[in-house]
């Protein structure tokens, strides 16, 4: 059995860009990714998207709403992240530790080589569930380098 790791991600989108985030260290250098993390021990969800968010893009994000979930399964591990998609902010993006947080052209993201699949809920086939909030449920199998198989 797969190992599972419960995690977050939220999308901050604005005249037709989100806040991404792009790795800057680790062996994710130049991957791009969608801020969030680790839901810690005792921390609700909710919560957990807004900590993330801010430790990521050094952003406040108010009144995340939840989109849904999406389950990531690698060969050899599971991620079950749920979906937050906030409207409400303050601040700018700006480089942390370990990445650098910038508004991005929702197309301009999804043609980069480096994306971690979370991306694509930003597809044609899934944005629209996304941005209304519709309880998206969605399964990507993936590769051990991020790519999305299925």
């Amino acid at each position: 059995m797969k190992p599972v790791r419960k995690a977050v991600r939220t999308f901050l989108i604005s005249n037709n860009k989100v806040v991404a985030i792009q790795y800057t260290s680790s062996n994710n250098k130049d991957f791009y990714d969608i801020p969030g993390g680790k839901i810690e021990e005792g921390e609700s969800s909710v919560d957990a998207a807004i900590r993330e968010f801010k430790e990521e893009t050094t952003m406040d994000i108010l009144n995340p709403k939840y989109a849904g979930n999406l389950i990531i399964e690698y060969p050899e591990r599971i991620f079950d992240i749920d979906i937050y998609l906030a409207n409400e902010y303050s601040g700018k993006p700006s480089e942390v530790k370990d990445n650098v947080a910038i508004w991005i052209d929702i197309d301009d993201l999804l043609k980069k080589e480096k994306i971690f699949s979370i991306v694509h809920l930003l597809d044609e086939d899934h944005r629209s569930n996304l941005l209304n909030l519709s309880n998206l449920k969605c399964h990507f199998i993936v590769d051990e380098n991020h790519k999305k198989i299925n």
